[in-house]
């Protein structure tokens, strides 16, 4: 049992929900909820394998490659939110949980120079192989090559699967200059849909998901890793039907064999825009 908070330290939290063999805790004093026990050091090599993006469930996709259009409209709404708050080309981006790299590529073709950073070895291979993209498997890696030199470090729904945040976000400040942008997209457990959907809440997908923040534990973590907020806002995102599907057969295993096979058929290609409020993207500048 974990029952200090890795946000804010603090020894006042309680249980918060079970689900199965696993349990989350939550932190009485910056209200993050943590999955308890937290996984070993280094758990995320495995656990992001081929399988997490190609269809064995545990919170991962039913094909992840064969939805790139939706990734790709998703990755230029990023970029369009990173220009908005002044990081333009031909700064140098590196987007931590880079997966395949499609939000690499967009951000390339637009002048930014560009790596990554991704626990997956498959995913890796595929960034490299299809795109030519420099991909560090580790945060610490990318860290140690780049420190001072980034204008643009980004977690893409990222945060949430990370053992330890508050050490990510540290490091992804020593990579980026002073002044420089980070973009984090996350899940807010304090939205209206969270609160109503309370123990079905889609993001609640252990042991994929170790941490479910809000915007108090979100601008505490944030100012605890030298980071001035600039803005945190609702975001929407393109997913395909078969993502959707996916997530339904998660918080339904009796269905799941037939919401997956529907998943992979042609309906599952299809697109459509999430936006029911509990994914915010944080833009937030690196102090010096």
């Amino acid at each position: 049992m974990t029952e200090a908070c890795g946000i804010c330290g603090s020894n006042n939290s309680v249980p918060w929900l079970r689900r199965r063999e696993w349990r989350y805790r939550a932190c009485a004093e910056c209200s993050a909820v943590w999955l308890d026990p937290l996984p070993p050091k280094g758990w995320a090599k495995t656990f992001f394998d081929q399988a997490y993006f190609k269809g064995a469930g545990r919170g991962g996709y039913v094909d992840y490659l064969a939805d790139e259009e939706h990734h790709r409209v998703n990755a230029r709404a990023r970029i369009a939110l990173a220009r908005r708050f002044g990081a333009v080309p031909p700064g140098v981006w590196l987007d931590v949980g880079c997966a395949a790299g499609f939000t690499l590529d967009e951000a390339r073709q637009t002048g930014f120079g560009v790596l990554g950073a991704e626990p997956s070895a498959w995913a890796r291979a595929v960034a490299r192989e299809r795109f030519a993209l420099d991909v560090f498997p580790t945060l610490a890696e990318a860290q140690h090559g780049s420190a001072g030199r980034i204008d643009i470090v980004s977690l893409f729904q990222v945060l949430e699967h990370m053992r330890e945040p508050i050490a990510a976000l540290r490091a992804a400040r020593s990579c980026l200059r002073p002044g420089g942008t980070l973009i984090v997209e996350t899940w807010d457990r304090g939205s209206l849909i969270a609160r109503l959907c309370g123990r079905y809440w889609q993001q609640i997908t252990p042991p994929s998901v170790l941490w479910l923040l809000d915007r108090r534990s979100l601008a505490r973590m944030l100012e605890r890793t030298g980071f001035r907020p600039q803005a945190m806002v609702r975001t929407s995102k393109r997913v395909s039907v078969g993502w959707a599907l996916g997530v339904l057969a998660e918080k339904a295993p009796p269905l799941a064999p037939a919401l997956r096979a529907l998943g992979r058929s042609g309906l599952g290609r299809l697109g459509v825009s999430y936006g029911l409020g509990d994914l915010v993207s944080i833009v937030a500048v690196a102090q010096g």
